[in-house]
């Protein structure tokens, strides 16, 4: 396939007005006389995310179809489904139903598992529920890693809940460990850091805070340049000032912008459930009874769009939404516009999402 008059935007270059060619894999590319009508860049990739119109990765069945349907049209081609704290039984059940979707379909964007919890502080619970957490040792991590070590690429833990040979565990299987939902103090984390935990999960939420006489884990993640820090960039989990602040003094290759949806994203507001949680859904913010934030209702495209008013470049933002979370979510060659690079593209109009691309087939036309 061949798309013409394009502004071709990778994360480190921009091709003004110019032409593509794929299959499968980007084949070729290059510039053309004349003006652009639309802008193409690589698919979006979120790492962080429970569901959406009505759906949730613990449910018993979903309609994966509606689910795709809803990434797509938001320029997600890539995503990790999350997990919530819960039975082992149950959070193995989520992760087999991916399994078997990716089996049936070659085109969908589920491209592996996103652990949160239940290696979890008490102290940080968010939208979690306490009567499931476990103590993060190897015996407890294998109930859920063994035979799935395909499947699990990040885990959001909390540090002072696990041991050493925990981390080195999961390490071992080639997964991500994230620091999230913690009470760690900076010293605490820092034992961490030096085995090489180098992520946190919707950084400044469900974390030991900045302060002066304990810097805590949002220090630690301001302070280390080479941590990835994830935002959810719906001006509630973090707000303008906040978001402002973390973007001028963190590297832009070390962000990556998640949503951290529930179910209720893309529908109404109103009554819903997280993870047998009830949640309050009103003025695009997701809570539960007692005022905590239950995820978001964020679509990927409309983060995207609050970051650009916050003065990143289309560049930038097609680095923290492709190819920094392309390395957590090691799918293959994606991120990138280059061949070689699986060809997971979206036209975009402004923020307005025209048509998807997956592996090369158009699954998405008209947003």
């Amino acid at each position: 396939m061949r798309i013409e008059n394009v502004k071709i935007v990778d994360p480190f270059f921009t091709i003004e007005n110019g032409w593509i060619e794929f299959d499968d894999k980007i084949n070729s590319y290059g510039s053309m006389q004349g003006k652009a009508k639309f802008t193409i860049m690589p698919g979006f990739i979120d790492t962080h995310v429970h569901g959406g119109v009505g759906y949730d990765f613990m449910d018993e069945s979903i309609d994966f179809d509606a689910l795709e349907r809803h990434f797509f049209s938001m320029g997600v081609t890539s995503v990790l489904a999350t997990t919530l704290t819960a039975p082992i039984d149950k959070i193995n059940h989520a992760i087999e139903m991916i399994r078997k979707r990716r089996s049936s379909n070659p085109f969908t964007p589920f491209e592996g598992i996103h652990l949160e919890g239940p290696f979890i502080s008490p102290k940080h619970i968010g939208a979690q529920n306490p009567a499931f957490i476990l103590k993060g040792n190897v015996d407890n991590l294998k109930k859920i890693i063994e035979g799935n070590e395909d499947l699990v690429k990040i885990i959001t833990i909390a540090p002072e809940e696990c041991d050493e040979d925990s981390i080195l565990y999961l390490q071992s299987k080639g997964i991500t460990v994230s620091v999230g939902h913690s009470d760690s103090t900076y010293d605490q984390f820092q034992k961490f850091y030096k085995l090489g935990v180098k992520h946190m999960t919707h950084f400044c939420n469900a974390m030991t805070p900045l302060h002066h006489r304990e810097i805590g884990l949002v220090g630690a993640g301001l302070s280390n340049e080479d941590i990835d820090l994830e935002i959810i960039p719906d001006g509630i989990h973090l707000n303008k000032d906040m978001l402002s602040f973390i973007l001028k003094f963190h590297p832009h290759d070390r962000i990556i912008a998640i949503t951290d949806a529930m179910r209720a994203t893309g529908l109404k507001d109103g009554q819903y459930d997280l993870g047998g949680l009830k949640v309050t859904v009103s003025g695009k913010a997701a809570r539960l009874s007692n005022g905590s934030l239950a995820g978001s209702v964020l679509k990927y495209n409309e983060g995207l769009k609050n970051l650009k008013d916050l003065g990143l470049s289309i560049n930038e933002l097609s680095m923290i939404s492709a190819f920094n979370p392309s390395k957590i979510a090691k799918s293959g060659p994606v991120g990138r516009i280059l061949p070689g690079y699986m060809a997971d593209m979206v036209l975009i109009d402004e923020f307005k999402v025209l048509m998807v691309f997956k592996n090369g087939r158009k699954v998405l036309e008209g947003g």
